[in-house]
Parts: structure tokens; C-alpha cells; sequence
């Protein structure tokens, strides 16, 4: 237990810290504002008493850097009986009480003494919001520098409330990206909304976000606030977004412009303090060019970028990822070395999805034990065979074979350049890329 005491009388002050010493209590004295917010800025105390009149800085300035400083710390302020209005202002502002000068020693006694067990509580409370923040944060697994890449900018543009586009394949782990950026955001101890975009009949979509009044239409037998306004304060995840329908889209952008919703059958908009982060494995810029998805709300989603690298752009994660699946679904499974490593050779088309149900297969058909290299079917994990290629003694040109594969992985697709790079298993900019650097434009 440790308290602050700022009084400018010294021989008041001086009483008190001699009373609280002999009652067990630690204490600090200053005499003045300044002295005051350096012994603040030092240390952290269970409960500071100020005198609200001080010299040059006020007891009120005081208890406003106490509350940036520490959030949780009661603060306890002294005032002579004609300046109770003083106290009172700053108790509407936070401060825990006021004792009014002058005191029984019993008085302050009890006063700090419960100010100390809200401190108490007040801290385990802070250090249980942080153990559940801990639990409930996402296990994000690879140390990739792809992967590193996206953490880094999903930690950046988490404390921020600006919407946020995941990219990335199926498969990938783009609702968990969301979820980590929630869990890294000032909303986390608020709802996480998850809505898949593509499982929403069309004519129950409007309704669906952004609610409807009872009797509204056929069917409506209740009021239904919709997923938007569920997740007030904290974050609306809408997958796959590119299956949004057209006329959803416009009221969509008006709330991410407006942070108000009209539910279905009411006459007047709501405000609505939700985050909306999206995710989609299709292009929506090639969309908004071909009037297939909203350019305005495109480019109000895609603020900041935040971009799934696929499976294979990070294979040393793979070691990593199935050690995480198999305690997750065989606690007496292990991997051994070389099975690990045919993992790591294989395709992967499903990226995660397909890694984590192949891990799960392999730990139900072994039970107990380690996983070897045999135990992995070829046909199972869809093993690249290139390695194995018969390779010409005179060499080859790489380059050659790049140009041709991409042309023929062009080819099969009619020319659509993101369905080709999603098959190639690269990102559409980096197809863009060799295009240019071959002249296959």
C-alpha cells in the first residue's frame, strides 16, 4: 500500500504522514504541484490525496495527469469547507471523494482505507481484461517474412478505426486476420460480428445488416436490429463482400461515410459506432470496372489493404502450422522431421483450410504416436512432383519456361489475369509484374 500526499502545508502534512506511517501505510510527501507531478511520472501509487489549492499547479491539474496517467489510481481530494464546489466538480470528473479541511484522522484513515481495496479491485480488474485479451487473441503462427509483413501492417491499422480490406485466397485465414485485428483494437472488449456475405439470400440481405421494424414486410413479426447495430463499439466482419448484392452495396457506403443505418421500415436512421472490416479472394477493382461491385465503395474499403500471403509464399511456416494443428486435434500425435518436410512440398491449392484438415485426418487415423513420412499419401497432400523432373544435360532457360507456363496458364483461363495468377499461386500485382517484364501484355 503506498499513497501520495500533496499538501502545501507543511505541518499538516507533515501529521498526516507521520499518522499514516503509524498505521502501517506507505507514504510519499511533496509540498508542491510541480513536485507533485515528478514523483507521478516516477511511480505508480496505490491512492494520491492532493490539496485542490496549490501553488502555480492547481490540485485539479494534478488530478487530470493522475488520469492519464493512471486510470485506475483513486484520487482523494482535500479542500477547506468554502471550496466544496471545487471537490464536487472534480468527483463528476472521476475523482474517487473529497475530505474537507479541517479532518479527524480517523476520517482520512477510513477514507484512504477504501480508496486502497478500489485500487485493489480496480487492478485485478485491469489485469483480467488483459489475461482474457491474451486468451481471446487469435493464435497467428508463422514467422515468414510474408506472413511477419501482414501482421505488421494488421498492428498498424488496428488502433485506428478506419476500414480495413483483407485479401487473400480461400482458404488463407482471413477471418482470423479479422479477428486479429480486433483483438490488437481499442474495440476488443466489444462484439466480434462475422457475416458471410454469401449466405445471405438477396432479399434478406437489407434486413439481414442493417435490421427492419415489426411489420415491415411478410414475415416480420419482431423488430430486428440487423448485424450492424449488433456490433456496436466493436467490429462487423463481412466476408466474401464481392457477393454483396448492388442495391446493399450504396447503403453500405452511406454508413461507412455517415455511421448511420435506416432499418427496414423505420423513418429515421440510426447512429451506429461499428468498425466494418471485409475480406474477398476476388478482384474487386476488375469488379468495379465491370459494374459488378460499387467503385465508390471499393475505394472506401480499400483505405488500407491488408493482404493474406497464400500457403505457398510461406512454406518454412508449414513446420510450425502443423505442430499447432496436430495439439489441437492429437495431443499424443507428433509429426516426425520427414513428414513435416513432405508437407512442406505439397501444393496446397486449399492453403490453410486444406493444411489443418489434413493434419486433423492424419492425427484421427493415427491415434497416438508419431506421423511419418509413409503415413502421408502422395495423392492425400497433392505432392509437387517438379523436383522429380527429368532436367536436360545442355541446361534450359528459365525465363523460356516461366514465359510459357504463364501463357498457358493465360490460356486456359481466357485471359482473365486474376483467375491465372490465383492458379499459378502468386499474387495478381506480381503476374502484372512478369507480364510486363516478358512484353506479354
Amino acid at each position: 500500500m503506498s499513497v501520495l500526499i500533496i499538501e502545501d502545508n507543511v505541518s499538516l502534512a507533515t501529521l498526516v504522514s507521520m499518522f499514516l506511517t503509524g498505521e502501517g501505510i506507505d507514504n510519499d510527501v511533496v509540498h508542491n504541484g510541480f513536485e507533485g507531478m515528478s514523483k507521478l511520472s516516477e511511480q505508480r501509487y496505490d491512492v494520491l490525496v492532493t490539496d485542490i489549492r496549490l501553488p502555480k499547479i492547481s490540485g485539479m491539474e494534478i488530478f487530470e495527469k493522475a488520469k492519464q496517467l493512471y486510470p485506475d489510481m483513486p484520487v482523494i481530494i482535500m479542500t477547506a469547507f468554502g471550496n466544496i464546489p471545487d471537490a464536487v466538480a472534480a468527483i463528476r470528473s472521476g475523482a474517487y471523494d473529497y475530505i474537507t479541511k479541517p479532518f479527524e484522522n480517523e476520517e482520512l484513515l477510513n477514507t484512504i482505507k477504501k480508496a486502497i481495496e478500489v485500487s485493489s479491485i480496480r487492478r485485478e480488474n485491469s489485469r483480467l481484461k488483459e489475461y482474457m485479451k491474451e486468451t481471446n487473441m487469435p493464435r497467428m503462427a508463422g514467422s515468414s517474412p510474408s506472413f511477419q509483413a501482414m501482421l505488421k501492417l494488421a498492428e498498424t491499422v488496428a488502433p485506428t478505426d478506419a476500414p480495413v480490406l483483407v485479401l487473400g485466397e480461400s482458404g488463407t485465414g482471413k477471418e482470423l486476420a479479422a479477428r486479429y485485428i480486433h483483438a490488437k483494437s481499442s474495440r476488443s472488449d466489444k462484439q466480434f460480428v462475422a457475416v458471410n456475405c454469401a449466405a445471405i439470400p438477396e432479399q434478406l440481405f437489407e434486413s439481414e445488416l442493417f435490421g427492419h421494424k415489426k411489420g415491415s414486410f411478410t414475415g416480420a413479426d419482431r423488430d430486428y436490429k440487423g448485424k450492424i447495430a449488433e456490433a456496436e463499439g466493436g467490429t462487423l466482419f463481412l466476408d466474401e463482400i464481392g457477393e454483396m448484392p448492388l442495391s446493399v452495396q450504396v447503403k453500405l457506403l452511406r454508413f461507412l461515410q455517415e455511421s448511420e443505418i435506416q432499418p427496414v421500415g423505420s423513418a429515421l436512421p440510426v447512429k451506429v459506432d461499428t468498425r466494418v472490416v471485409a475480406a474477398t479472394n476476388k478482384d474487386l477493382k476488375e469488379m468495379s470496372e465491370t459494374g459488378t461491385f460499387r467503385e465508390d465503395l471499393y475505394y472506401r474499403l480499400n483505405v488500407f489493404p491488408v493482404e493474406v500471403p497464400p500457403l505457398a509464399q510461406r512454406r518454412e511456416d508449414i513446420g510450425e502450422l502443423v505442430e499447432l494443428f496436430s495439439k489441437k486435434y492429437g495431443a499424443k500425435v507428433t509429426f516426425s522431421k520427414n513428414a513435416v518436410a513432405k508437407l512442406a512440398n505439397a501444393r496446397w491449392k486449399g492453403n490453410i483450410r486444406e493444411l489443418e484438415n489434413t493434419v486433423y485426418r492424419l492425427c484421427i487415423l493415427k491415434g497416438q504416436g508419431e506421423v511419418a513420412e509413409n503415413d502421408i499419401k502422395a495423392d492425400n497432400a497433392d505432392i509437387v512432383s517438379c523436383m522429380n523432373m527429368h532436367l536436360p544435360e545442355d541446361g534450359l532457360d528459365l525465363e523460356e519456361m516461366e514465359k510459357t507456363i504463364i501463357a498457358r496458364a493465360l490460356a486456359k483461363f481466357g485471359g482473365n489475369k486474376s483467375r491465372t495468377a490465383k492458379y499459378l499461386n502468386i499474387p495478381r500485382h506480381v503476374l502484372l509484374y512478369r507480364l510486363e517484364k516478358y512484353g506479354m501484355e
